[in-house]
């Protein structure tokens, strides 16, 4: 049971992914995050009261509070806006394996030189494949984004006007736009390993449900917070269709706060090592569900880029 709690836990990943990025092309990235991370909250307070694990959150330090907060404000309410933002700009294909690729490098190679973990010869091999694979699914020439594959016509293009007139705006703004999109993808894993490395050097005796409880709460409020008073239109456009707020809650229901308790089980279950594997096919799950609700269309190097980096992770956290 605990094997495929793993995998069901990478499909979940996968298809909140998914979800997200259907809405990240025309829905605000803070506005978005905002309710798919309040959703999650309210599923993973419920599972904290149910299961009694608010009595270890009261008897948590106040330094380890604050440092879990902390991990909750780089990791939700910055990481997962920039991740929606990656998304939108870089699409799927590309943003999935790259994130999950370099975060597992990352959090790795910071836990060598920061908490003092042990450096292997899989994690030198691993990371090589993952930055390979990178590579390939950066460096390919199809653009796996709708909003990249359609780009906004100008004057002159497309039969207004003479030819050619507006085509240095059009290739200074999408110029522009790949290197956002590029630092993005570079941004949103650093962003992650520095929130996953903080709370796991100063989590203390706190189990994985009252962890998340205040994780995912604290950036959940912040975010909501700044959406409410700064950009409460942004609000508005988030909440102004259902099947938007449907897809958000799915979303938030699959990818925060399913995927994350039956990884948990899994880690008991099946340990964790076979759950760290088998977690790590999530990118794979993630290529044919882009071409299919996304129509991103699929090239040997995104494939090929993404199998190595799956294979990397696998070898990252096996060896």
């Amino acid at each position: 049971m605990g094997e495929a709690a793993a995998l069901t836990a990478a499909l979940s990943w996968a298809f909140a992914s998914t979800a997200v990025a259907s809405l990240s092309g025309r829905l605000p990235p803070i506005g978005l995050s905002a309710l798919q991370t309040s959703f999650a909250s309210a599923v993973l307070i419920s599972a904290m009261l149910l299961t009694g694990n608010l009595a270890d959150l009261l008897r948590a330090d106040v330094i380890t509070l604050l440092a879990v907060a902390g991990s909750g404000v780089v990791g939700f309410a910055i990481g997962e806006p920039v991740y929606v933002r990656a998304l939108a700009i870089v699409g799927m294909q590309r943003t999935y394996p790259v994130t999950i690729g370099l975060f597992i490098l990352f959090t790795t190679v910071g836990g060598v030189l920061i908490l003092g973990e042990r450096l292997t010869l899989g994690l030198l091999g691993g990371g090589t494949l993952i930055l390979a694979g990178a590579y390939l699914i950066v460096m390919s020439r199809e653009r796996t984004s709708p909003q990249a594959a359609h780009p906004p016509q100008a004057p002159g293009v497309g039969g207004w006007g003479r030819p050619g007139t507006a085509l240095a705006p059009v290739a200074v703004r999408r110029t522009f736009r790949d290197f956002e999109g590029y630092a993005l993808l570079v941004t949103v894993p650093i962003l992650w390993t520095v929130a996953s490395l903080w709370v796991a050097g100063a989590r203390g005796d706190l189990g994985a449900i009252p962890l998340a409880a205040l994780r995912v709460p604290t950036g959940a409020f912040l975010l909501m917070a700044f959406v409410s008073i700064a950009r409460p239109y942004e609000l508005r456009t988030v909440v102004s269709r259902r099947r938007d707020v449907l897809t958000i809650a799915g979303a938030s229901l699959a990818g925060i706060s399913a995927g994350s308790l039956l990884y948990v089980y899994a880690l008991i279950e099946a340990g964790a090592a076979r759950s760290a594997v088998l977690s790590a096919s999530s990118p794979l799950f993630a290529i044919p569900l882009a071409v299919i609700f996304l129509r991103e269309p699929l090239t040997p190097q995104i494939l090929m880029g993404t199998t190595l980096s799956v294979t990397g992770i696998i070898i990252v956290v096996t060896f």
